[in-house]
């Protein structure tokens, strides 16, 4: 992969695990990269901000005679509903790739338009599941005959990198979670002008998702060199430019950063996963409808004084990513790495609580329980019972 740190190029083309293209006016590379994966027809999908946006027109110009139609009723949290309408769609226009613009609902949108296209029934027979031993279960997917190339334009989700999706069933209020390497995009384009119009909140929420993402692999139960060091480099270049990005939208280096640290940082946790933050993101998600990132911002310093010191003395490598300087005493720089993370998120546009975000405290029980039996725990590098996850929760309260 050619790299050269930053924005302005060369472009650079790389393998990981699929297509990906990263670097200023990579976009100018679509219509060819949709063509070298063997598709004709695109269409492009997004939510209503990218659509009112520059952003749409720019991928309808870069796809050139490759643009079949646009779907733009993308919603937060990817509802089934929503992948249902996206399908019939995607059919009736004889789309051969859709090309997702946005965020992780976006991208997600994509991958459940993927699943149902290669399911061919029910998504639940393919969601997520454990045996009695806690060892994750799930039905293997058949490959798809449609390509799918994510252009993410925020800095948080990964899910351009990751085999993972989340598709959220209305009716029932639970979020369907999928694991499949079928599910990773095909192709993906980094470019920091398409990300340069998100808005400071949305930058914020989804950069601290970026964040958790990096730290939960850290201290993960399997954690290992790998994965540290993309997470170890990625926290240090989110720590530095995330909250450039949000007061400088238009800072196309700090941009830069930050995408690639977001990809560096799905890459981290799929190679050693994450736990309890994420967890907790996922009930929370799905029972209040809330944005992944506001609840990790919130969530993470309290987690990371309970699990940092599970990780001994590289401790001290995570305080000196997050620019804390060095420390010899190993906890101390791990109490000290969750300041730094507080601090980053007082420098930002989020809310400072649970309770700000409107969920009940009547609710911390339940939700403590929920998380609990969520498939992210067999991750925690030592045992968290519903008591003390439910006293994280009231920290954070």
């Amino acid at each position: 992969m050619t790299h050269t740190g930053t924005a302005a190029g060369p472009i650079g083309i790389g393998i990981w695990p699929n297509r990906l293209i990263l670097g200023r006016g990579s976009m100018d590379r679509l219509a060819g990269l949709v063509r070298d994966l063997g598709a004709t027809r695109a269409l492009v999908v997004c939510g209503r901000t990218v659509a009112n946006g520059p952003m749409l027109e720019r991928t309808k110009l870069a796809l050139g005679s490759a643009f079949c139609g646009v779907f733009d009723r993308v919603v937060s949290h990817t509802p089934l509903t929503m992948v249902d309408d996206l399908s019939a769609i995607v059919e009736a226009l004889s789309a051969d790739a859709v090309v997702t613009v946005g965020g992780g609902s976006a991208i997600d949108a994509g991958k459940g338009f993927m699943l149902r296209n290669m399911a061919s029934g029910a998504l639940d027979e393919y969601a997520v599941r454990y045996d009695d031993r806690g060892v994750m279960k799930q039905r293997r997917l058949p490959e798809s005959k449609i390509v799918h190339v994510a252009v993410p334009t925020t800095s948080g989700s990964a899910s351009e990198v990751m085999p993972t999706a989340g598709i959220r069933d209305v009716a029932t209020r639970r979020k369907l979670l999928f694991w499949d390497d079928a599910l990773i995009p095909h192709g993906v384009i980094l470019d920091p002008e398409m990300a340069a119009h998100t808005g400071p909140a949305l930058t914020a929420a989804s950069g601290m998702t970026a964040v958790a993402r990096c730290v939960e692999s850290l201290y993960s139960a399997f954690r290992n060199p790998l994965a540290e060091g993309l997470a170890l480099h990625a926290l240090r270049l989110l720590h530095r430019n995330l909250p450039v990005v949000v007061d400088k939208p238009h800072d196309l280096d700090a941009r830069y950063e930050c995408q690639v640290a977001c990809s560096m940082s799905g890459m981290a946790a799929i190679n050693s996963m994450v736990s309890v933050v994420h967890a907790l993101g996922h009930i929370v998600g799905g029972k209040f409808a809330l944005q992944h990132g506001v609840s990790h911002a919130i969530l993470l310093g309290p987690a990371m004084r309970r699990l940092l010191s599970t990780i001994g003395e590289r401790q001290t490598l995570v305080l000196e990513a997050l620019d804390g300087g060095r420390s010899s005493d190993p906890d101390e720089a791990g109490r000290a790495s969750a300041q730094c993370v507080e601090a980053l998120v007082r420098r930002l546009p989020l809310k400072a609580s649970l309770r700000e975000l409107g969920i009940p405290e009547t609710d911390l029980r339940e939700i403590a329980e929920q998380a609990s039996r969520d498939y992210m725990m067999i991750n925690l590098p030592r045992p968290m019972d519903v008591p003390e996850i439910e006293e994280l929760l009231r920290l954070a309260w």
